[in-house]
């Protein structure tokens, strides 16, 4: 592969790229965050996501060893990584067939990246002609999967809503037509994740689909982004939630054990507390504020007041946490008052 050429078409299609400083053409193309530039100074946040894909996206790499994958350094190759309007690292992409572009928005782990790639990869809406047979694979293949089956009457309309539907989703969510099984039409959606399973029989109602798309992704335990944490305050109005439990860490790790452990917490809990966690790599700021030193720890945050109850625990269980909220919601234990000797340890 000839990088400075700077040509695509004799690449096979469809094509996915990782700019990662590097830039990755596959089906799959990722960009790297250019650690000599200027902009790297400017952005120490886009570094250190930088490092943090390279591990992952070689993972990514030994498992599509059947595509071809372009990684491109966008400090040397600026033109490349210009034209190919790489303008923010790292991003991942893929290059499709008909010339159009699907960008990547999920965590930069390797199994989310793969996970993308797969769905992308698929048709936009799969025909499962035997329900007995494929149905479960199907819905058991994604984290999260959308099934439809439509009677004649109306079909059309609803079909051509719910293909729609998955156009807009393809690149998240994975979407499927079975024959039908009932007597009225309806869409399904299966979050294996939170092991949730929602339906819509009302196809005629208006916002009827957007709302089951909201309830069935809304993620138990939200990692927040930059985006999450500047509309904060608008998500708990929406949701009515006045406690948050957010769960500070710098590793990928901690955050699946410590997901693991509290999404039964979570879902008992779904209609009044909001569940987070927070990367102390893009957010090095947050947990000082939140009443934490550096390392993991759990701050309970009172969203209509704003006090705060910092818990610092190497480990805690859904057990401790459920203990420590329910003693926060007695009164039983006192806001942080800005000091530390106040921040709840292992003693408690």
């Amino acid at each position: 592969m000839h990088h400075r050429s700077y040509e695509i078409p004799e690449l096979p299609l469809p094509l996915a790229a990782a700019c990662i400083g590097r830039i990755h053409l596959a089906p799959l193309f990722a960009s790297r965050h250019p650690l000599s530039s200027s902009r790297a100074t400017e952005d120490p946040g886009g570094i250190q996501q930088t490092q943090s894909l390279e591990a992952e996206w070689a993972t990514v790499q030994e498992s599509l060893q059947d595509a071809d994958i372009l990684s491109v350094d966008c400090a040397t190759e600026a033109a490349f990584c210009s034209e190919m309007d790489a303008v923010t690292f790292p991003a991942i992409r893929v290059y499709n067939e008909d010339g159009t572009i699907t960008r990547y928005r999920g965590p930069r782990r390797s199994k989310s990246i793969l996970a993308f790639y797969r769905r992308v990869s698929r048709p936009v809406v799969s025909e499962i002609t035997d329900p007995a047979i494929s149905l479960h694979d199907f819905t058991t293949s994604d984290d999260i999967t959308f099934t439809a089956e439509f009677l004649p009457k109306g079909a059309s309309l609803y079909e051509w809503q719910y293909r729609n539907l998955a156009r807009q989703y393809h690149d998240r969510y994975s979407f499927a037509i079975l024959p039908p099984s009932q007597q009225q039409s309806a869409i399904r959606c299966r979050n294996n994740i939170n092991d949730e399973n929602f339906t819509l029989k009302e196809l005629w109602l208006v916002g009827a689909l957007d709302e089951l798309v909201s309830q069935c992704t809304a993620p138990l335990i939200l990692e927040l982004t930059r985006k999450d944490i500047a509309e904060l305050g608008q998500l708990t109005q929406r949701t009515g939630k006045h406690l948050a439990v957010h769960y500070f860490t710098e590793s990928h790790d901690g955050k699946e054990i410590y997901h693991e452990e509290m999404l039964g917490l979570a879902k008992k809990y779904s209609k009044e507390v909001l569940f987070t966690i927070v990367d102390t790599n893009e957010h090095p700021l947050m947990s000082s504020a939140a009443g934490l030193g550096s390392g993991s720890g759990i701050s309970i945050e009172n969203l209509r007041t704003g006090d705060l109850f910092p818990y610092e625990r190497a480990k805690i269980s859904a057990a401790d946490l459920e203990a420590f909220l329910l003693d926060i919601v007695q009164g039983n234990i006192l806001p942080w008052d800005g000091s530390r000797a106040n921040v709840a340890h292992d003693e408690l």
